[in-house]
């Protein structure tokens, strides 16, 4: 497929954003006249990230500490891996048991993945997911622009909500397109973004909000919920 660099046009407004959601395979407003419309970037600031481990710490998700850590919450299914298909694919260089996250995630993947490659016969690659603590204090040794593993700037993929998906080799119609889609799900609460550009990027912690059918009841003020599982498991087998 050609892909042409545009320069950006003129933002929609919140109404025409969220109708295009509702029809995420048409999106009638991603031309206007003729031109092609380019929403402004969806840049990540501090107070994002913040927000994204305060909704964490609401629903009561631990970080994944290491390994054993994550098998675990795989085998309860606490995570459950990406559903590799003609629209959504995985990063080669990913882990095999790192190509997982949290249910509500990995629904929203396939929702947006769908209807993407409804509209550009593309599939959408997911470049990183969950990652544990021990693998996110590695990679800022090398990293310096790696985020931390705890306090109110934590990476968010230690809770297994977030999610990368890559923008290398998209046009500027699939990356105003995912603008388009993604904007409203962060205004209605169900998701944050950060795009990045030197990891070339679409950064998104997705909620139990976005398909709460998936995680059961909200666990607002109960941040122990996950760790008690723990505790439970381990005294169990002493």
């Amino acid at each position: 497929m050609t892909r042409n660099a545009s320069p950006e046009d003129q933002a929609t407004t919140h109404a025409e954003l969220a109708e295009e959601v509702e029809q995420p395979v048409v999106l009638p407003g991603l031309y206007r006249y003729g031109r092609l419309v380019v929403p402004p970037p969806m840049r990540g600031t501090r107070e994002i990230l913040v927000h994204q481990n305060l909704i964490a710490d609401e629903e009561g998700l631990t970080r994944i500490q290491d390994e054993y850590d994550l098998r675990r919450m795989r085998t309860q299914r606490m995570l459950v891996d990406f559903p590799v298909s003609a629209s959504l694919r995985v990063n080669p260089e990913l882990a095999s048991d790192h190509r997982c996250a949290r249910p509500w995630t990995v629904r929203f993947a396939s929702d947006i993945s769908g209807a993407y490659y409804a509209r550009f016969h593309e599939p959408l690659q997911v470049n990183s997911a969950v990652r544990t603590v021990s693998y996110q204090l590695r990679l800022r040794r090398v990293n310096g622009n790696a985020a931390g593993t705890e306090g109110d700037v934590a990476s968010p993929h230690l809770t297994g909500e977030a999610m990368d998906f890559g923008k290398h080799g998209m046009s500027t119609a699939e990356i105003a397109w995912m603008r388009l889609y993604l904007r409203p799900l962060m205004q209605d609460g169900k998701l944050d973004v950060e795009e990045e550009f030197q990891q070339a990027c679409f950064h998104i912690s997705v909620y139990r909000a976005y398909a709460p059918g998936l995680s059961g009841p909200r666990r607002h003020s109960n941040a122990r919920s996950e760790v008690a599982q723990v505790g439970e498991m381990e005294a169990s087998s002493n």
